[in-house]
């Protein structure tokens, strides 16, 4: 049998690939928008926007994960396709990954739905984030109404509604304007 030969790597030189690099792209992006506006972005908005890779690779992995039904798979990549559309209800290729907003509301809503079904175990094992996975989902759609105004967020719910995918509505006591993407 023959020997491989020894390769060296310098950890300085490694470079991800595939879903890795496309994760710490949109984590690079995302980052750079949110310090880049200072404390012209709400603290709600940017905490929803770092949430953008996770939730992304999240959709990757169950879109990809043969021991799913079809039909959760395809919906989390109809979800996934969303994030990739540079230009939907809130463009990113001209507001830049502030518009993430509601791709992230989107695909929060599309998680929810099939985690009614069974997905829980599967959407744990994948998921990166720090908190539970469930709580975030609902973080997010109970931030929905806020993040986006109540004129996109009227959209995104229509939208959803089209995909069967019912959003919560959680209206917060008093909206923060700083807070809304709209506005």
């Amino acid at each position: 049998m023959t020997e491989l030969p020894q390769v060296q790597i310098d950890e300085n030189e490694l470079v991800s690939t595939g879903l890795l690099s496309t994760y710490d792209r949109l984590r690079d992006r995302v980052t750079d928008w949110v310090e880049r506006r200072g404390g012209r972005v709400g603290a709600g908005t940017a905490e929803a926007l770092l949430l953008v890779p996770d939730i992304f690779m999240l959709l990757a992995r169950l879109s990809l994960d043969r021991s799913l039904p079809k039909q959760t798979r395809t919906m989390m990549a109809g979800a996934l396709a969303y994030f990739l559309i540079p230009v939907d209800l809130l463009p990113e290729a001209f507001l830049g990954p502030g518009a993430l907003t509601e791709d992230l509301i989107i695909a929060a809503a599309v998680l929810a739905t099939a985690f009614g079904n069974e997905l829980g175990p599967q959407a744990e094992k994948y998921w990166n984030g720090s908190q539970k996975l469930r709580v975030v989902l609902g973080d997010v759609s109970a931030a929905a109404h806020a993040l986006l105004g109540p004129s996109l967020y009227d959209r995104v719910k229509r939208l959803l509604g089209k995909w069967g995918v019912e959003l919560e509505q959680t209206e917060p006591e008093q909206p923060e304007t700083e807070d809304t993407v709209e506005g």
